[in-house]
């Protein structure tokens, strides 16, 4: 995809772009508090102390766009997820009532429909196929996210151990595999949640009716060990890959 002339917000003739973060920087900073240090970037492209409050791309979004979005989900988001971190979680499922995971799930999806139109070559594999206007329609409210309908958020808990907290990623593509078939989405590490998206417009299998986030104001939910999924065998691969003995050593994810 190339890089438009001007904004990509509902309407935006603006072509007076900023420095976007794909994921808010409230949750960089949050992460520096757990770990104590500098935050440690990681891709396929570097490996660095640089870029403290994430990857951004300047040419996505105007100012007042992405305060727009950052107004509507990222900042509201930001503290709905800062207060449920500090509850107290039971194994090995969970369900907390008067939660507005209508609002976790367009925060995704901002996350999501930011990195579907940027040109960074690390965000190639991230794509909302022919999901990424009407996504844009949702978070402009020009049409409700239950319209969606093939846009769906479940979440999961990372079994407590040291240094989940302090870990996010923007969206990893993981086919999920349920009842011999593969289903196509993302999973979204941040600080001690895993979110999977599914983008598919084929109904789930009814079990996973109860913890399909969107429209529901009760948070359910299970437990997974973050060393036995997708993407702690990614995220190994990766540090294998810059030759980060020291980081591995570290990560919470076992020794292969």
């Amino acid at each position: 995809m190339s890089h438009s002339l001007h904004c990509h917000g509902l309407g935006c003739p603006s072509a007076d772009l900023i420095n976007a973060h794909f994921i808010p920087q409230a949750f960089a900073r949050q992460i520096k508090k757990f770990s104590g240090g500098s935050n440690t970037t990681a891709s396929e492209l570097r490996f660095t102390r640089g870029l403290q409050h994430g990857l951004y791309d300047n040419a996505i979004l105007c100012a007042d766009c992405d305060g727009f979005l950052g107004r509507e989900y990222d900042d509201p988001a930001f503290k709905l997820i800062s207060s449920l971190n500090v509850m107290a979680f039971s194994a090995p499922t969970f369900e907390i009532p008067n939660v507005n995971c209508d609002l976790l799930c367009a925060f995704i999806l901002t996350v999501l429909w930011r990195c579907s139109i940027s040109s960074r070559c690390e965000l190639s594999n991230i794509n909302l196929i022919g999901y990424t206007n009407p996504a844009r329609m949702v978070l402009w409210h020009a049409m409700p996210i239950s319209n969606l309908r093939a846009y769906r958020v479940l979440c999961q808990r990372y079994s407590p151990r040291p240094g989940v907290e302090a870990l996010y990623s923007l969206p990893i593509p993981a086919p999920f595999q349920l009842q011999g078939s593969e289903w196509r989405g993302y999973v979204f590490p941040l600080v001690g949640f895993r979110f999977m998206v599914i983008i598919d417009p084929r109904p789930l299998p009814s079990h996973y009716d109860p913890y399909i986030l969107n429209g529901s104001n009760t948070l359910h939910g299970s437990f997974v060990d973050f060393s036995e999924t997708y993407e702690a065998g990614q995220a190994r691969a990766l540090l294998n890959f810059h030759g980060s003995r020291e980081m591995i050593r570290s990560f919470p994810v076992k020794n292969s």
